[in-house]
């Protein structure tokens, strides 16, 4: 499973190679919007700066995973810990994000717009199916049989795909950020937060039940990793660059707690 998800990490990586070749070469434009989104339904004048951050920050949804994903493959190989399993299953739904990349073809008349309604209900998919995965984290860190991971992510995925196929869209209103504007922005925001927040009391809670005091400091990892995950999705400057600090923070410590817990050599 996750060697398939290895798929879209290298073509999110040469996507992001080819815009930015397309990019410097002068051919690679986006009609500027009205509007793009800081976070959630807090929304500001689109700037012409605002393709060059949404590039680079899919590049690094993209990059990072690929590296992420050698590196734990490699230190980690066939583990028995379902929370780097799903850590690693998280990762690499990020590179899912690089299909906005083809939204300023539809900015210029190369595609239709209903492939900018694609990629948005894609990059919204691979964003619920990244939640549901941490959130197995959260349950699969107490005593759930492993063996029961296939059954949970399928759920999740489902789950994910009804909100992303069902999720309203304003064709007319696309962002700075390579996304349509939703038309339920509240609704999405308060689901989202509520299920992120609920992924790290539940591994708090999983940390009091066990009285293990690494699985508090993995809490505060997984905290990390789900605030970063939240502020890089929208790819808007400022907000994309604490957001990849705390990803990347949040994956190191922990990938490093894990190892502790378990014992890794």
């Amino acid at each position: 499973m996750l060697t398939t998800l290895l798929i879209p990490a290298l073509g999110g990586t040469a996507a992001s190679v080819m815009a930015w070749t397309a990019w410097f070469q002068g051919e690679y434009v986006y009609e500027l919007p009205s509007f793009t989104a800081r976070w959630w339904y807090s929304l500001r004048p689109a700037e012409n700066t605002d393709l060059v951050w949404a590039m680079a920050g899919i590049t690094f949804l993209s990059v990072f995973p690929l590296l992420s994903e050698i590196v734990l493959r490699k230190r980690f190989g066939r583990s028995p810990s379902p929370e780097i399993f799903f850590l690693r299953f998280f990762l690499l739904t990020l590179p899912l994000q690089a299909g906005r990349l083809l939204l300023p073809l539809v900015s210029t008349g190369f595609l239709t717009p209903s492939w900018g309604l694609t990629i948005t209900r894609i990059a919204w998919f691979a964003r619920f199916l990244g939640i549901s995965s941490l959130l197995s984290i959260s349950i699969f860190s107490s005593d759930m049989p492993f063996r029961r991971s296939g059954s949970v992510l399928g759920m999740g995925a489902l789950a994910a795909m009804g909100i992303a196929v069902m999720m309203p869209l304003d064709i007319t209103q696309p962002l700075g950020n390579l996304l349509f504007l939703t038309g339920t922005k509240t609704a999405l925001a308060l689901v989202t937060v509520s299920i992120e927040v609920l992924t790290v009391i539940a591994l708090a809670g999983s940390a009091y039940l066990q009285h293990n005091s690494r699985y508090y400091l993995l809490t505060v990892s997984l905290l990390m990793v789900v605030l970063g995950t939240d502020l890089v999705f929208f790819i808007s400057a400022p907000l994309i660059i604490p957001g990849a600090i705390f990803l990347l923070v949040g994956v190191i410590g922990f990938a490093e707690i894990i190892r502790k817990i378990y014992q890794w050599i």
